[in-house]
């Protein structure tokens, strides 16, 4: 009985110690009128994808789990494309629970629920290591509420789950190692490996590392540990049937995964060495703040009752000899990208990895309250000594100053009451219990100046980046104002839609919410997507292409969206009022009256995009499914340029191999390249002229009726005004400088003499703009034009060449630069690195386009790209101009820029109408099958837009067929002349052997679990 007591009373404290803690962070989030959900991947990916969930539990959605979706981009398999969501996730389940109109209500509370069970975990793996109720409790707090857990708590709730996992993982293994069964091994591995591919990944290396460390601390405390060969034996048994019981999702998991776009995409470690120094500077302090500036996900600020117990148990290494070599790894590993990258599954340098070093940092600081008696004069000596070394390097990193929000500073004042009450407790040892107390309180007082720090408005800009409460439920039903309802009602065929490039414009790579209105949507943006569409993105060279949303909205490419089947694309009004570009093809879609078909902009406070929706319909989109009668073979594909790609597959479809019986086509393409001559358009500071000009504008000390505005001085005002400005005699540095600037300038004009080779920024840093001007702009007339930029590379000015910019900019105003304002600018230029990112914004009279490179900073979609191919948009209309900027970079090289036409007439006309015509008759799509009747009087090769898997099996008058690979990305088959009955059949690849093996493993499981209690059931002797 008193066992049970002791058990309930370390849940019950750590249960209101969590109340109070969440109440106060989670509640002033509220308190503001925000919700938890994220404005990026929180709206974009995690609540439709929830939203989506709760109706496949309740029946009301699509479509099965286990089917396929034409609702996830060009289609998915809906099971593998959740699965890193929340298929495995038990606490998801528990959204079926909630009213509808209560699921972002229900978000929340399983975010919380989610936190709490945290807590729970690692109080599990702290009674097992024998730790104290006190220590139990301190650790449960610390371990649930750091800076990591409060981050993902409020962008990806589901990254809490390997906080719970990890916990029992460790557990588990721990039992083994000390001859216990391995039964739980098995089930806690087979749960996690349910739960999520990539976290179990890993956790396997957080395994492997706990295994060793732990094998060989048992080992030196001389505890009996079982034989090698016996230990390897139980640990390979536990991993067997873990893959068996999880196989049911596992299997397919990893068959998708292997098929992914992020397969051989990612760039390993961002090609870094090491990290940016930024983020070796800032370092110290996310030990215990969260500063604001989160980079490469090295999110720590653990409570400082953990720096504390650091400091206590380094100083007794050899006694703990496991933590300590464990917080030695952890730092080592904060230090290489590779070691990120490593744990990131081979991909970018994301310290996610952090969330199993949070455990670590809690077990210390547990260690130290179960010890707290055992805290020496000398170890507050040697904290005093650890603290005045991180204050100096705090005050170095930040650029020689002390300079914090207020956040910051009231977290270091809660850490140097955490140094009092330790004194105290030397001071006065036999107030032992109530400085115990004391602590606790510190310990909640800190996990809840943690939490402020990203949820209150008041101490973060944090909750800026939460959707407004109810935003989401509105937000997810008016995402096109009501355009898909009116859709659904007019056309009751299958197809497909997408949206112009800037119905909205988000920092994310897409939005899912579509997924929610049956739009069937090209774009989509999750985690793991269809490598096959990624490959055929790349070889239309669509701009727009990421491994997280290989589609998008294929650049708004005519030819593209009727490949796609799209048939209706949703517009801007205003854009469509101002008469922006559109695709070829694509006519406002008529009401019954004869009037286009415009829905009015129905507001969703903070994510409307201000306007209504036009639909327009596209009369050249090709069929889901279409019959090629001629073969484009595999050589003759890779020979032609992107954009004869894109007209090729018109003429006929690319294959692998070439098919016997099936002529092969050589593609006549249209397209045609466009003359155009390289005109500065920015007016660089170049002559006195110039620069009296500028100082009238940067230099405030002179009266504002002599600020005359930025157009050119004439000859007459120059005069007026040199004197005025102190330029009636130049000195030699100024002359120097405006020679510099000259020689820039004229370097630039030689480089772009035969086209565009070259932008380039000024002696001030000023980023310079360049129009080309097109020979014969009624050439471009009726196409859709094309800029093309290949061999691409750029260079960024460094930190001693920025501060250069501020020095000329300061000689050219005539202003003094001080050295306190130096140091100011030395500060500025160093915490705000440019990490190799920039912004190209391409404009014609009909619309413009914005590129951004991510920067080596990006862990989702970095990916440096020497060649771009922009869509500038058809028009009927005379463009005679492209306007050309650029940011942060100091240079862009090109090694060609071509301006390329593609027109749009009558042979488009007949091609697409001509395939058309050949689609299935009485073609009927449902969730997993689409099927038809083709008719044809010769050898023919299906062709369709699904995406390419192994799941789709065809049948032709119901005998089965093998598919194939056509167009780079979709399935395909060779049809023999004649009229035939086409059906195509989804079934998830590995589903049917992961159902098998998942029952073996379970009966094994059930097996194991009932020999290990029969074989460990107590006698009354013992």
């Amino acid at each position: 009985m008193k066992r049970k007591t002791y058990q309930m009373q370390v849940w019950l404290a750590y249960s209101l110690a969590f109340m109070i803690i969440t109440a106060v962070t989670f509640g002033t989030l509220r308190a503001t009128g925000h919700s938890t959900i994220w404005n990026l991947d929180g709206i974009a990916q995690h609540y439709p994808i929830l939203k989506e969930f709760y109706r496949i539990l309740h029946g009301t959605g699509h479509q099965s789990l286990f089917s396929w979706s034409w609702n996830l981009g060009l289609g998915a398999d809906q099971m593998t494309t959740f699965a890193y969501y929340l298929v495995g996730d038990p606490f998801s389940y528990l959204i079926a629970l909630f009213p509808v109109h209560q699921i972002e209500f229900g978000y929340t509370l399983l975010t919380i629920l989610r936190l709490y069970v945290v807590g729970l975990s690692f109080i599990a793996l702290a009674k097992h290591f024998h730790f104290k109720p006190a220590g139990q409790i301190f650790g449960a707090l610390i371990y649930t509420f750091n800076g990591f857990a409060f981050y993902v708590s409020y962008h990806h709730p589901f990254f809490l789950l390997p906080m719970i996992f990890f916990p029992l993982l460790c557990l588990s293994i721990d039992r083994v190692l000390q001859g216990k069964s391995w039964w739980w091994l098995s089930i806690i591995t087979a749960v996690i490996l349910i739960c999520n591919v990539y976290f179990a990944y890993l956790m396997v290396f957080g395994a492997l590392i706990f295994l060793i460390i732990r094998y060989f601390d048992l080992k030196q405390k001389k505890v009996l540990l079982p034989k090698l060969w016996q230990l390897l034996l139980r640990l390979m048994l536990a991993m067997i049937i873990a893959l068996l019981v999880s196989a049911v999702i596992l299997l397919p998991n990893v068959i998708s995964m292997m098929n992914s776009s992020r397969m051989g995409g990612s760039i390993f470690a961002n090609n870094l060495r090491w990290y940016p120094e930024v983020y070796y500077r800032t370092l110290p302090d996310n030990l215990l703040t969260s500063n604001g500036n989160i980079y490469y996900w090295a999110l720590i600020a653990t409570s400082g009752l953990s720096l504390i117990a650091m400091v206590w148990t380094l100083r007794r290494f050899k006694r703990y000899l496991a933590l300590n070599l464990t917080l030695i790894l952890i730092a080592i590993g904060l230090l290489f990208p590779a070691v990120a990258a490593t744990l990131n599954v081979m991909s970018t340098p994301s310290n996610r990895w952090l969330m199993m070093a949070q455990l670590v940092f809690a077990l210390t600081a547990a260690t130290l309250v179960d010890h707290l008696t055992h805290y020496t004069t000398r170890d507050f000596i040697w904290l005093t000594g650890v603290i005045a070394g991180l204050i100096i390097i705090i005050w170095i990193a930040n650029g020689y100053l002390f300079k914090f929000r207020q956040i910051q500073l009231l977290t270091y004042l809660i850490f140097m009451l955490f140094i009092w009450l330790f004194s105290l407790l030397l001071l006065r040892p036999q107030f032992y219990r109530p400085l115990k107390v004391g602590l606790l309180g510190l310990v909640m007082l800190n996990a809840i100046t943690t939490g402020l720090s990203f949820y209150d408005d008041n101490y973060s800009g944090s909750p800026e980046n939460e959707l407004p409460a109810n935003t989401a439920s509105q937000w997810s039903k008016w995402y096109f104002d009501g355009a898909d309802q009116y859709l659904s009602k007019h056309d009751k065929s299958f197809y497909r839609t997408s949206t112009t490039n800037d119905y909205y414009t988000m920092t994310t790579v897409g939005n899912n919410l579509p997924m929610l209105l049956n739009t069937h949507t090209i774009s989509s943006y999750y985690s793991v997507q269809n490598g096959d569409v990624n490959h055929f993105n790349q070889q239309l060279a669509n701009v727009q292409n990421s491994m997280n949303n290989p589609t998008s909205e294929a650049d708004t490419r005519g030819a593209m969206l009727s490949l796609l089947n799209v048939k209706y694309l949703f517009a801007r009004e205003d854009d469509t009022l101002n008469q922006k570009a559109v695709p070829y093809g694509f006519k406002p879609l008529k009401t019954k009256g004869g009037k286009p078909a415009v829905i009015e902009d129905h507001p969703v406070y903070s994510v409307g995009n201000g306007t209504g929706t036009t639909i327009l319909k596209n009369r050249y989109a090709l069929p889901l499914v279409y019959m090629q009668d001629s073969q484009i073979t595999p050589n003759v594909f890779k020979k032609l340029t992107a954009l004869q790609r894109q007209e090729a597959l018109l003429e006929g479809v690319s294959v692998n191999k070439k098919i016997a019986g099936v002529p092969t086509s050589q593609p006549k393409t249209a397209t045609k390249h466009v003359g155009y001559n390289v005109q500065l358009t920015s007016e660089p500071i170049l002559k006195i002229p110039d620069l009296i000009n500028y100082r009238l504008q940067h230099n405030t000390k002179h009266s504002q009726s002599a600020a005359i505005g930025k157009q050119p001085l004439s000859p007459e005002d120059a005069a007026n005004y040199a004197a005025t400005t102190g330029l009636d005699k130049p000195s030699t540095k100024v002359n120097n400088l405006l020679a510099q600037n000259q020689t820039i300038i004229d370097n630039n004009t030689q480089a772009n003499q035969n086209g565009l080779h070259e932008m380039t920024s000024d002696a001030l840093g000023q980023q310079q703009t360049y129009a080309l001007k097109l020979k014969h702009p009624k050439q471009v007339q009726g196409t859709e034009l094309y800029l093309d930029l290949s061999g691409i590379s750029t260079s960024f000015p460094d930190t001693a060449k920025r501060l250069n910019y501020y020095a000329t900019r300061s000689q050219f105003a005539g202003t003094p630069l001080p050295k306190g304002q130096q140091k100011n600018n030395w500060r500025s230029i160093i915490n705000h690195p440019l990490f190799n990112a920039y912004t190209m914004n391409i404009k014609t009279s009909r619309g413009q386009t914005v590129y951004n490179q991510f920067g080596i900073n990006n862990l989702s979609d970095y990916e440096p790209k020497d060649h771009l191919l922009i869509n500038l948009g058809y028009s009927t209309k005379l463009r005679k101009t492209i306007n050309l900027s650029f940011t942060t970079a100091e240079k862009i090289h090109f090694k060609h820029v071509k301006v390329i036409a593609v027109p749009y007439g009558a042979k488009y006309r007949q091609q697409t109408t001509k395939l058309q015509k050949t689609g299935l008759v009485h073609q009927r799509v449902t969730n997993n099958q689409v099927k038809g009747t083709s008719v044809g009087n010769r050898k023919r090769i299906l062709t369709t837009s699904i995406p390419y898997s192994k799941g789709w099996q065809l049948s032709v008058d119901g005998k089965p067929q093998q598919t194939q690979l056509v167009n780079a990305g979709f399935i395909g088959a060779t049809l023999p002349s004649g009229t035939h009955h086409i059906k195509l059949t989804y079934r998830t690849p590995g589903l049917k052997v992961g159902i098998w093996s998942s029952i073996v493993g379970v009966l094994l499981a059930l097996m194991a679990g009932v020999w290990s209690l029969a074989s460990h059931k107590p006698t009354k002797n013992n």
